[in-house]
């Protein structure tokens, strides 16, 4: 996270405090049901706004740096607790995530038959063609602006300025016609038993929150966890439950749904560990696999060799003889085009946590590393980077990592005096991560200046070209900023075996 922010919301914009609300206890090993469990609770406030409002996703009731909405933001765009009032900020107030120019001839097609929902299946071919005509101009775009030395060993040659995808003054309009239209269509069907086109309407509900990358996550298991929160919702209309449900209740439970089954479809939460919960956050934490995982920003060496001495040393860090940390942020997103059908797993938060335990696996294997101006060094950092899958960027960051290293006295003292320590890395496979979804996030870009009033925005899309091996592009230190959530649980590095 940037050390410093470009820019304060106004004065004026006081930020809305959320409900206080009585919190679940924490789930160790939880099963998927309870997953569903605390979804169908958020589809049910959705209606009919319970008295204890449940715990949220991450960051599902926050802004730009992880803030609170401001009281005007709520009285315009409506409850953003809930992913209805989430859009109707987004398509109304977010216009660099609005349709892409390309696009809206298709939509505009679309919405002028009498049934989007209908519809839709004829309009995905074209619309996928423009999605991947952007993709290619969005991809040419940036590389131009890449130094020549793409293959170096310099940060620098990697960086280059975001470039958004092309919209116009009327992406955001054709937006909300489309979003009004098919929510207004679903909610038609679903209360009255008719579930023939929930995956069509996901899919409306994908595109919009990220147009370029969007449509490649509406998987089976989303279409059928919608259908079965709609069917929970339909079942609470009825005697005895017998709650109210009008038009735009039924619009907010069918719009919450849809960010609910999405989430829930995550190939992430098929082995998750623990599920913490905070002020109003639920927090979903998982295991990934250090070998193989991409990166797309660099880190500040100084801030990983402090974390460094967290790990070893702080009290905290231990449990149970194993080593914890504050668990990184982590979304499965579509290598994009995507007609491929690949998702990766991206950090989204925790670059210098997740290259700290990189150093000490790296170190714990070849402890020769630590010793400057050894000619064996560079073999022993290619040796590591190839057996774990890593690519030229994580090289390029353990490298200076090693170096700050090298020429300091205290750094190379600590470790070599802390080697049976350090030793136990070897085993150190995996890290824990909080399991997000990146077009929730409200992602503010440090490298561009901002708007005239808020931050200048990163798109979800710029995740795949980031993080894609064979681009070769990265984000400067601190160039991206999510915001955290307001609490975490420390996890150990190993996961117990029990789980």
């Amino acid at each position: 996270m940037a050390s410093h922010v470009q820019y304060q919301k106004p004065s004026n914009g006081q930020a809305m405090s959320l409900a206080p609300r009585t919190l679940p206890l924490d789930i160790d090993n939880p099963n998927f049901s309870d997953f569903v469990d605390l979804a169908i609770l958020r589809v049910v406030d959705a209606a009919s706004t319970l008295s204890n409002r449940p715990p949220r996703l991450f960051p599902t009731a926050e802004t730009v740096f992880a803030q609170n909405f401001t009281r005007e933001e709520w009285l315009v765009y409506g409850d953003l607790e809930t992913e209805l009032g989430r859009m109707n900020y987004m398509l109304g107030n977010l216009h660099e995530r609005g349709i892409p120019s390309n696009s809206i001839p298709h939509i505009a097609r679309l919405l002028s038959c009498n049934s989007v929902l209908t519809a839709w299946k004829r309009a995905l071919p074209p619309l996928k063609n423009s999605i991947v005509e952007e993709i290619r101009w969005v991809k040419t775009q940036i590389q131009k602006d890449r130094r020549v030395n793409v293959f170096s060993h310099q940060k620098s040659d990697f960086i280059a300025t975001p470039v958004d995808y092309r919209t116009n003054s009327i992406s955001n309009s054709y937006g909300i016609k489309l979003w009004e239209s098919s929510l207004a269509e679903i909610v038609h069907q679903v209360s009255r038993g008719n579930y023939k086109y929930a995956k069509n309407f996901l899919q409306i509900f994908a595109f919009l929150k990220d147009p370029l990358g969007g449509l490649d996550s509406v998987l089976n298991k989303s279409v059928s966890l919608f259908i079965y929160m709609m069917k929970s919702i339909s079942k609470l209309a009825c005697p005895p439950s017998s709650i109210s449900l009008t038009p735009k209740k039924w619009q907010a439970s069918a719009a919450q749904a849809a960010q609910e089954a999405l989430f829930l479809a995550s190939p992430l939460l098929e082995n998750v560990s623990y599920i913490h919960f905070a002020s109003h956050q639920q927090l979903s934490y998982t295991y990934v696999p250090l070998d193989g995982l991409p990166r797309s920003e660099f880190s500040i060496p100084e801030h990983v060799l402090r974390i460094v001495e967290e790990i070893l040393f702080e009290k905290h860090s231990q449990y149970q003889g194993t080593f914890c940390v504050a668990p990184i942020a982590v979304s499965s997103y579509p290598i994009l085009p995507v007609q491929r059908g690949k998702n990766m797993t991206v950090i989204i938060d925790g670059n210098h946590r997740a290259t700290a335990v990189m150093v000490l696996r790296l170190i714990a294997e070849h402890p020769t590393a630590l010793t400057p101006r050894n000619p064996d060094n560079q073999e022993a950092l290619e040796t590591f980077c190839a057996s774990h899958t890593l690519g030229i960027k994580w090289k390029v960051d353990l490298a200076e990592v090693l170096e700050i290293i090298h020429n300091s006295v205290y750094h190379s003292k600590l470790l070599h005096e802390n080697s049976d320590l350090v030793k136990n890395f070897r085993d150190m496979k995996s890290i824990p991560a909080l399991v997000v979804r990146e077009d929730n996030f409200h992602t503010v870009c440090q490298q561009r200046p901002a708007l005239e009033n808020r931050p200048r925005l990163l798109l979800p899309f710029h995740q795949a070209i980031y993080n894609d091996e064979k681009l070769n592009l990265a984000f400067p230190q601190a160039g991206q900023v999510h915001g955290r959530a307001l609490g975490f649980k420390p996890m150990p590095l190993v996961r117990r075996k029990s789980e």
